[in-house]
């Protein structure tokens, strides 16, 4: 079955360091990643020079927060209550080096976005 993302990017300085947000949104929630380039003289340091999160955001709660109220009363994805869980270790491990291989192909860290969004909000094949 295809499953329909509406995908956008944005790119803005925040404190003089290069911020990229890619987000795909769909029926059930969506999915945003976003990383930022802290410069050379960061990579020198205990930290490194890229950070980043992949956080998905759900309509309706997962059944493991099914007890909770939304994480947020408006959310800046959905314009709606969601609930929201994100991972900063699985972006710095996984998809930040993904990033890194092509910049700046949209498409192909969209492309990589949706599948992991199908994984996330249709396992199961649940509709």
């Amino acid at each position: 079955m295809i499953r329909e993302w509406r995908c956008k990017y944005e790119f803005t300085l925040r404190f003089d360091n290069p911020f990229h947000v890619y987000s795909v949104l769909g029926a059930l929630g969506g999915l945003s990643f976003h990383v930022t380039d802290r410069g050379e003289k960061e990579a020198e340091e205990a930290f490194g020079r890229y950070s980043g999160g992949l956080e998905a955001h759900y309509r309706t709660p997962p059944d493991y927060m099914s007890e909770r109220p939304p994480s947020h009363d408006e959310c800046w994805l959905l314009c709606a209550p969601c609930w929201h869980d994100g991972t900063s270790l699985y972006a710095s491990e996984t998809i930040i080096p993904y990033w890194l291989t092509a910049p700046d192909d949209h498409v192909r860290m969209f492309k990589f976005l949706e599948q992991e969004a199908n994984e996330r909000f249709y396992a199961g094949g649940e509709e």
